[in-house]
């Protein structure tokens, strides 16, 4: 009996072991070592340039599907996430399965490719999928550990995948984002470049100039480095950050952006690098708080 308990236990060892990611990030060496027990999604915006060169066996994901169009109030939303059915439909058919660890990564070439990865991440953690992370600094560090990248495309087999119950603990709806004015307690923070936030330029999507009134700046584009790939700074940057936006880590912070695609990687470095649980995400963002007149919009600085 008791040789049977120990071959039991050796058995279900390894498999204890290969359920648990090593945190919201990994490198291109643990990826190197674990490659064959993990699912890779390579986030895109030309799947062209994934057919050319990417990491062997990963599977790419057009960034433009991630998203759906949804009527909300009788407004249309066209960059809204996508609801419980059309999520798991979607990732079945990029052969996320039930068990699968999930490591989503990208081009590595800008700080645009990984907010795809970031929104992609954040709708996994939306549906209640924990074993999901991050490639930090996406097929560069496939590269920088010395790992080739490919042309063979792999076939794709269908996974059995499962959202579960709605996490509205990360996602912000317009009400909250009107409460947020008048509290003192709750920190708008815009995403954006300066020169949106400012009201010089605007996307075509989004209805008026600026942004909501109180709004501290913290552009995406400061998390990563300027120059040189996508790899996430430590946490003492991303602290004297906030400081430096006068942004209070112990508020309740509600990111926003044009439509919630580039404030994913705002949350994923307040929420999963710095381990600040009072942060969310507001969905469809400027372009759904811009179609509604009485929701206030201006040019100025925060004083």
């Amino acid at each position: 009996m008791k040789r049977i308990l120990l071959l039991m236990l050796f058995a279900i060892a390894p498999l204890s072991a290969r359920a648990t990611l090593p945190g919201p990030l990994v490198d291109g060496e643990w990826l190197v070592e674990n490659r064959d027990e993990v699912h890779v999604l390579d986030v895109r915006k030309d799947i062209t340039s994934f057919e050319a060169a990417h990491i062997p066996g990963s599977i790419p994901v057009d960034v433009s599907q991630i998203r759906i169009e949804r009527e909300i109030d009788g407004k249309t939303m066209t960059r809204m996430r996508p609801d419980p059915a059309s999520f798991e439909r979607f990732m079945r058919a990029h052969g996320v399965a039930a068990d699968s660890r999930v490591v989503i990564t990208h081009a590595g070439e800008h700080p645009g490719q990984l907010a795809g990865a970031a929104r992609l991440y954040w709708q996994f953690k939306y549906y209640g999928f924990d074993q999901v992370a991050l490639l930090d600094g996406g097929n560069r560090a496939w590269v920088d550990a010395l790992e080739e990248l490919t042309d063979n495309a792999d076939p794709v087999t269908p996974g059995d995948y499962r959202a579960g119950g709605e996490d509205r603990a990360i996602l912000a709806d317009m009400a909250q984002v009107r409460k947020a004015l008048g509290d003192d307690g709750i920190t708008l923070i815009d995403t954006r470049e300066l020169r949106y936030h400012v009201g010089l330029e605007q996307k075509d999507y989004v209805f008026a100039r600026g942004h909501i009134p109180g709004s501290r700046s913290m552009p995406y584009k400061f998390l990563v480095p300027a120059k040189g790939g996508t790899r996430f700074f430590d946490r003492d940057y991303y602290l004297e950050l906030l400081e430096a936006m006068r942004i209070d880590p112990d508020d309740e912070l509600i990111v926003y952006c044009n439509s919630a695609y580039e404030a994913s990687t705002n949350w994923f470095v307040l929420h999963e690098i710095l381990g600040m649980e009072k942060v969310r995400i507001y969905d469809a963002s400027l372009h759904q708080w811009t179609q509604y007149p009485s929701n206030p919009m201006t040019t100025r600085l925060t004083d």
